[in-house]
């Protein structure tokens, strides 16, 4: 009877040494594994951050452009605005009564008329065009100043031969002018006035010296004449009321020519 033959068992060294190269193989995969989600989940944050930062840049640059950016109607409307300055010559009838205690009165139409020159300032607004209508609104003050002599003649009789009547006038107010777009060199002026003036009567005799004031208020109508782009010929009549004045009084209808130059 044949005896079976042995199981052969392996040997111990070469089953752990199987057993070491499997356990480092699954170890590598493993850490594959880990590594490659690692990296990848690494690359999503910085994906995000990337796009935050992009996101962040582009809402900064859009606010900061915002934040330079300027306000452009200060500038239009003071480049765009219309400066002029004018000098004018009417002729001045000084009137009224003015009295002085121990002297008298003074009638002040007695002293005919003179001339008067004036200087004027404004700034005009840009043209707005209604069909053919072209509208310009504007400030402006004028001043004017006068000097003459005076005929003086005291209630004793006493006349005084080296008086001198001086008027001084100031007004301001608004000014409105309106041109045809086919006409562009001509146009018409309106301009309220509000203002002052003043008569001084100077001589080396006290009793033929006064001063007297008055506010008054006028309405002016002109006609403006374009020569070139800068300058212009105006003629401009007026009509005058003292407020609440017995002693000084104003020609109720006045003319005047000037020139100006406008910037």
């Amino acid at each position: 009877m044949t005896a079976p033959t042995p199981r052969t068992i392996p040997d111990a060294h070469l089953f752990g040494e199987c057993t070491m190269k499997w356990g480092f193989l699954l170890a590598v995969i493993f850490s594959s594994a880990i590594c490659s989600a690692q990296s990848l989940r690494d690359m999503a944050v910085a994906e995000a951050k990337y796009d935050g930062l992009a996101k962040q840049s582009a809402t900064d640059a859009q606010v900061s452009g915002m934040l330079t950016l300027k306000d452009p109607r200060p500038e239009i409307i003071t480049r765009s605005w219309k400066y002029f300055a004018g000098f004018s010559v009417q002729s001045f009838q000084p009137e009224g009564i003015a009295t002085k205690d121990g002297s008298g009165s003074f009638d002040m139409s007695k002293n005919g008329t003179t001339v008067m020159p004036g200087l004027e300032l404004g700034v005009m607004s840009p043209a707005l065009q209604t069909k053919a209508v072209l509208w310009k609104l504007g400030l402006r003050a004028k001043g004017g100043f006068a000097s003459q002599a005076a005929s003086v003649k005291l209630d004793s009789g006493y006349e005084i031969d080296d008086a001198r009547l001086n008027t001084i006038m100031f007004s301001a107010g608004p000014v409105i002018s309106m041109g045809w777009e086919r006409l562009p060199w001509l146009s018409l002026n309106v301009s309220p006035q509000f203002g002052n003036i003043s008569y001084t009567q100077s001589s080396s005799n006290d009793f033929a010296t006064f001063s007297k004031s008055s506010a008054y208020e006028s309405m002016n109508y002109g006609v403006d004449v374009m020569l070139n782009k800068k300058w212009s010929v105006f003629t401009e009549w007026s009509q005058r009321t003292v407020k609440d004045n017995n002693e000084i009084a104003l020609q109720k209808d006045n003319f005047e020519l000037g020139t100006k130059v406008t910037w």
